[in-house]
């Protein structure tokens, strides 16, 4: 099965907040700083992420640029 690499910005980050739930994601921040993890829960404008080591980080919406996730595709 192929994947294909889904991008969600900052501005759509509250929309799309329901579709990053429970996925290992990629979080890049404007500066340039990249954190890989499982997001454990989106609110108050504010991300929680679990990373391979078991550390939680708490990122601001304002602090972030971009998601990135592996989305399976059909072909």
């Amino acid at each position: 099965m192929g994947k294909r690499l889904i991008r969600v910005f900052q501005s759509e980050l509250s929309a799309r907040a329901a579709e990053l739930l429970n996925r290992e994601i990629n979080v890049v921040l404007k500066s340039n700083q990249t954190f890989f993890g499982h997001c454990l829960k989106i609110e108050n404008q504010l991300l929680f992420l679990k990373d391979q080591r078991m550390h939680d980080h708490t990122l601001a919406f304002t602090q972030i640029d971009l998601v990135v996730y592996d989305h399976e595709s059909t072909f």
